[in-house]
């Protein structure tokens, strides 16, 4: 069964706001202006609401309350309120249990969150890529969708059989799927985010985000691939070991990831721990 096929099984998978859709879209032209935001959220009323209680909660410490879109963006700036957006409006998606993946509920949305930082970061303080924070955040809040679709086609016998695969024959998670279903988790994502007609750069991130293209030249995947190893390993007893014993050597190598800059980054990501938790209340 291709990736096609099990996105057109899928029947219950929560809606995504156009008005999302179109944010995603503005990332790929040259430069986007505070009307832009505007005139793509103005009339999504729900969006519109939630976006404004999220601006005016306590976390932002704003002086005086905003009340319109205009407003918000002006303060704010477009940078934040894509984030702020499109945080909102996948959160529904993302934020389900996924029994398939031993997740609890909101468990892939926090590990989204924090991979969307940290590429985010990477992107802000690497010389290897010339890519815009926002489509370096998007690309990473974005980059395991793909689980919330595998989630609803696997069976208890493809569970069984997956996690045998894995703890048995010692293949990666992916590796696994792929035997068993026919795809994996990255595929699938790649193939939504397609029928979404979303911009290339963040499609590319998402589908090779387990097997990072860095030549001839780098992708966007080595750098969503390196925050979502991040992301992972933040919770565990963190070293370079352990990081570039998942990370890709390719990867780690075009991103000129050191001992001194994953501690940065270890650093960075606990503090967005914070702004994280906070997203996630604002959703």
């Amino acid at each position: 069964m291709n990736a096609t096929e099990l996105i057109a099984k899928v029947k219950n998978l929560a809606p995504v706001s156009q008005s999302a859709l179109k944010l995603v879209g503005l990332l790929d032209q040259p430069a986007i202006s505070n009307e832009d935001i505007v005139q793509v959220l103005k009339f999504d009323t729900v969006l519109t609401a939630k976006l404004l209680r999220a601006c005016n909660s306590p976390f932002f410490g704003l002086e005086e309350p905003v009340s319109s879109v205009e407003q918000a963006v002006l303060i704010l700036g477009h940078q934040q309120i894509l984030h702020i957006a499109l945080s909102i409006a996948f959160s529904s998606t993302m934020a389900a249990p996924l029994p398939g993946y031993a997740a609890e509920a909101k468990e892939l949305w926090q590990h989204s969150l924090v991979a969307a930082m940290a590429s985010e970061n990477i992107a802000r303080n690497s010389n290897a890529l010339s890519v815009d924070a926002p489509v370096a955040f998007t690309a990473g809040l974005l980059h395991d969708i793909g689980k919330v679709v595998m989630n609803q086609v696997l069976t208890p016998d493809a569970r069984t059989a997956l996690l045998d695969r894995i703890a048995s024959n010692g293949q990666s998670r992916t590796e696994a799927e792929r035997e068993i279903i026919g795809v994996d988790h990255a595929d699938i994502g790649k193939c939504l985010l397609e029928t979404w007609r979303l911009p290339d750069t963040i499609i590319e991130a998402v589908g090779n985000h387990h097997h990072p293209v860095s030549r001839p030249e780098p992708k966007l995947s080595c750098l969503v691939h390196t925050a979502n190893c991040l992301a992972h390993v933040i919770g565990s007893n963190l070293g370079w070991e352990a990081f570039a014993e998942r990370a890709d050597a390719g990867a780690i190598e075009v991103l000129d990831i050191d001992q001194i800059k994953l501690d940065e980054l270890v650093v960075a990501a606990h503090e967005s721990m914070c702004q994280v938790e906070q997203l996630m209340q604002m959703a």
